[in-house]
């Protein structure tokens, strides 16, 4: 059995006639004839009923006329979806995240899934070395990782933004209540929970620096190893910490905020990544040409002007 066969038969169903259904065909009628008594052949059963009115389907005939429009009904399904996915509409997109990147991606998922609401969406969080071996291995399509610099090398790379590096706290561990910034010399003895001292941006081993700078080391409570971690001992009121300004949208109503600390303006970038060692389905490539739209730094400062209780 194969499609022309099956493509015959229905033709033949629908028409009640082999001459009508050759004519919708476009064939002449011996072949249609042909492959209607081939295909009875090979299935070993009587497909039509030859009567005075035409043709009639028998019992297997008609069940076998139901089955192909199944058929028929599902390649057509198949071949849109095909066409879908080329053009961006359907597919799946496979992302890896970083924790402090999750404000950024959330806002950027938003706009791009009212365009594309058919395309699946695969999100991993994870570390960035572990991020990097599933985007070299072909598992992941697109990264949103962190740059401390508009610099980028290596993978190709679109930066999203710039989020400054501010002191992360609660009232109750705020060194500087009523102020707009933190004074560094504020911080001389505050407890602080910082990303341990091997951390991939450098945020921990910055602020160290400029507090010696200032005369004093800085009061390493607690050493973290990750981002979530560190919010967590913020917010369970062990210390400030610094990390990015949008890092408070992943924990709302939470009672964190930030400040700057005065004459320290270091910026963190966060950074979409991707190789050229992959092939891409136009639903990736849609998204890539999509991100780094001003929305980002928009929602950040609408967050800055109301999410900061004591400033």
């Amino acid at each position: 059995m194969n499609f022309k066969q099956l493509e015959y038969f229905s033709a033949v169903a629908e028409a009640k006639s082999i001459s009508m259904a050759a004519k919708k065909l476009h064939v002449a009628q011996p072949p249609v004839s042909r492959q209607i008594s081939m295909l009875e052949d090979e299935l070993g059963v009587c497909l039509f009923l030859r009567n005075n009115k035409g043709i009639e389907l028998t019992e297997a005939g008609r069940s076998l006329y139901e089955q192909s429009q199944q058929m028929f009904q599902n390649l057509r399904r198949m071949t849109d979806s095909v066409r879908d996915i080329d053009a961006g509409v359907r597919g799946l997109l496979k992302l890896g995240v970083i924790y402090s990147d999750l404000p950024v991606v959330m806002e950027h998922l938003k706009e791009y899934h009212a365009c594309y609401p058919q395309v699946e969406l695969y999100i991993r969080l994870g570390s960035p070395n572990d991020l990097l071996e599933d985007l070299n291995r072909g598992e992941l399509h697109l990264l949103f990782l962190r740059s401390q610099s508009k610099v980028v090398s290596g993978l190709r790379e679109k930066v999203l933004g710039e989020d400054p590096l501010e002191l992360v706290m609660t009232a109750e561990t705020d060194p500087a209540p009523g102020q707009d910034f933190v004074p560094i010399q504020a911080l001389k003895g505050v407890p602080m929970c910082l990303l341990r001292s091997d951390d991939l941006w450098g945020y921990s081993s910055h602020l160290r620096s400029e507090c010696q700078r200032e005369g004093f080391f800085a009061n390493v409570v607690c050493q973290c190893y990750d981002t979530p971690m560190a919010m967590q001992m913020v917010q369970a009121g062990f210390g400030v910490s610094y990390l990015p300004r949008s890092i408070v949208a992943t924990h709302p109503n939470s009672g964190i905020y930030t400040k700057p600390i005065l004459g320290l303006t270091a910026k963190s970038y966060p950074t979409l990544v991707w190789s050229d060692n992959i092939y891409y389905a136009n639903c990736v490539k849609q998204f890539i040409s999509m991100a780094g739209s001003e929305a980002w730094q928009y929602v950040q400062e609408e967050e800055k002007e109301e999410g900061e209780p004591g400033v």
